[in-house]
Parts: structure tokens; C-alpha cells; sequence
């Protein structure tokens, strides 16, 4: 009886190991519905009727509000620490003054490209003060005697 325990448990444990190293897949952002974004053409679609066919947008141009981005991202996780960036696309859709769709752009991960950050570091000089400063600075404003609560009851309430 226990070796054939011993046997089931055999491929149990393998389950558990194949199951164990399948990848974690994640979806990111906008949820696009092919058909709807074919709805939308431009010099006819009007920025109300995008937003209602397509939602809200991911992210809108940084000075104007001319595009609208919306952005899906498919990640796979296989371990803790590394995800893997499987499938991306972003949409553009950039209106007129009128508030018309002038052009609806479609890019996917093979025009994504990788930032950078740069490792340097703006100093901030504001307020680093030596220990001798510091200790100057507080003379002065310590006062043992004085009763904060008596101090606040007695100033006028205006």
C-alpha cells in the first residue's frame, strides 16, 4: 500500500513542478475592442463620440490636449523578480482645433523603445546646515518657562 502511494505521489510532485514553472501573465491598461476603434474615422468622429466608444483615455499629450494615447501592455512573470514585456500596443488619436479626428496611429511592441534613466543627480543645496549652524540657529527659541497652552489662551482671538 505505501509504495503505491509512493507511485501517485511521484507524478503529483511533477504536476506541481510543471505548474510551478508556468509563467504568470498580466494585462496592462486599456482593454481596445478592435471594432469599435475601426468605428472611428478621421474627419468625422468628434472627440465626445471617442471617448464613448473607446473610454476614457491612458494618457493625453503633455501640453496640449490634442492626442489621446490609450496603451495595452501583456506582461509574463515566470519568476519573482523579472517580468517580461510580451505584447504592447498604443493607440494615438490625434484631433483638430475643432475637436475632429485628424489620424489614428496603431503602434505594437516593435516600435517600442527602452528609456533609459540617466544614474546622475541634480544636488539639492537648500537647506544643509553644519551641527554649529544648527546649534546657533535654535538659541533663542527655547524658553523652559513659558506654558504653551497659557501662552495661547492669553493672545486675542482675532
Amino acid at each position: 500500500m505505501f509504495r503505491l502511494v509512493r507511485l501517485a505521489g511521484v507524478p503529483a510532485i511533477a504536476f506541481v513542478v510543471l505548474v510551478a514553472c508556468s509563467p504568470t501573465v498580466s494585462n496592462h491598461g486599456h482593454r481596445l475592442d478592435t471594432a469599435r476603434l475601426e468605428l472611428i474615422r478621421p474627419g468625422v468622429t468628434s472627440r465626445e463620440e471617442v471617448r464613448r466608444l473607446l473610454g476614457t483615455p491612458s494618457t493625453t499629450a503633455t501640453l496640449q490636449d490634442s492626442t489621446w494615447y490609450y496603451v495595452t501592455q501583456r506582461t509574463e512573470r515566470t519568476n519573482f523578480y523579472s517580468a517580461r514585456l510580451v505584447d504592447q500596443e498604443v493607440v494615438a488619436i490625434r484631433f483638430d482645433s475643432r475637436g475632429i479626428v485628424e489620424r489614428v496611429d496603431r503602434n505594437g511592441l516593435e516600435s517600442a523603445q527602452a528609456v533609459v534613466p540617466v544614474g546622475e543627480k541634480t544636488p539639492t543645496r537648500g537647506n544643509e546646515l553644519t551641527l554649529l549652524e544648527q546649534v546657533v540657529s535654535n538659541i533663542g527659541r527655547f524658553n523652559p518657562g513659558a506654558d504653551p497652552l497659557s501662552r495661547r489662551q492669553s493672545q486675542p482671538p482675532f
